[in-house]
């Protein structure tokens, strides 16, 4: 198996199919984007209200809900538009980012076999494997480096650092376990999707197609590199969208002019979302097809031996 054709081929298949970034890609992106906002901000402010750096009588949380509680309150017509609007985000936040995935590999794989599929056949085929796949995810998601950041700082926050560095040896072999883990689970994703096999049994069938596979690892820390990009990508984007629009606004504040100020900043700051959320798109979609093209050139060979060693 050829990696750097593997991934000129991904890239070159990622820039001739742009729809399947619009289709499968771009509305999680903005929603990945928008949540990270919002959990950088409420760690920001959690970190600044904690014993750590304020003696606040209540926590940031508190102080959030009390608002919105009392805002909600004195504007009951918003309450009813409020909760929907919350619930659907959540809905799609929780579901759509799998669905679509279980799609755009699905398409991606038909269309390097050089089947004749449509763009909007991948919602179907997302459907067919969106449960077993969810399943996958919920599993795994708390061996993220996200998760484990959030309980390092709530217990930096809530303990202190004393907890935190007695507490620091089960964190690091935590995030050395998680890797792992990470690391042989690579292909469960595509066992789901492409051979519909069952959760426990992809992940069984990852494992062992990662070890068989060991000459490989560059191409495996290569793609883990690529992965990383779309991370810190995502990073960027989220301390620059919140930033732009605190800036544009306070400044133009400045200028007695705040209502001119927020509508500037919201505009820079909705440019700066759809930016990012585009480039992050095209990342997803490239980073799907260099795994799924992995995924099938290892099958191949895999059936390959098989066939002839009989």
């Amino acid at each position: 198996m050829n990696s750097r054709h593997i991934i000129a081929e991904a890239w070159h298949f990622t820039r001739e199919n742009k729809k399947l970034m619009w289709w499968y890609a771009f509305v999680p992106s903005i929603l990945t984007t928008l949540v990270g906002i919002l959990y950088l901000v409420y760690q920001f402010f959690s970190f600044k209200r904690s014993p750590l750096f304020d003696d606040a009588e209540k926590s940031f949380l508190t102080e959030v809900i009390t608002t919105i509680f009392n805002f909600l309150k004195e504007n009951e017509n918003l309450l009813i538009p409020a909760i929907i609007t919350i619930i659907v985000v959540l809905i799609l936040y929780a579901l759509l980012p799998t669905l679509l995935q279980g799609g755009l590999v699905q398409i991606i794989a038909r269309m390097r076999k050089g089947e004749s599929v449509k763009t909007s056949d991948g919602v179907s085929y997302g459907f067919l494997v969106f449960l077993p796949l969810l399943e996958y995810h919920l599993l795994i998601k708390g061996f993220s480096l996200i998760s484990l950041f959030t309980e390092a700082g709530f217990v930096l926050r809530n303990l202190g650092p004393g907890a935190l560095k007695t507490l620091l040896p089960v964190f690091i072999a935590a995030a050395v376990i998680g890797l792992i883990l990470t690391l042989l689970f690579t292909y469960s994703e595509f066992f789901i999707i492409l051979d519909k096999k069952q959760v426990l049994r992809s992940m069984g069938r990852s494992a062992k197609l990662v070890v068989l596979s060991w000459q490989h690892t560059f191409l495996i820390a290569l793609l883990m590199i690529i992965i990383a990009m779309r991370i810190f990508i995502n990073i960027i984007a989220v301390l620059i969208v919140p930033a732009l629009l605190i800036f544009a606004a306070g400044f133009l504040a400045t200028l007695t002019l705040t209502k001119i100020g927020i509508i500037v900043g919201i505009a820079i700051a909705l440019v700066g979302l759809f930016v990012a959320s585009y480039f992050t798109g095209i990342l997803n979609v490239f980073a799907n097809a260099v795994w799924t093209f992995t995924f099938l050139e290892l099958m191949h060979e895999k059936r390959t031996h098989e066939f002839m060693s009989e």
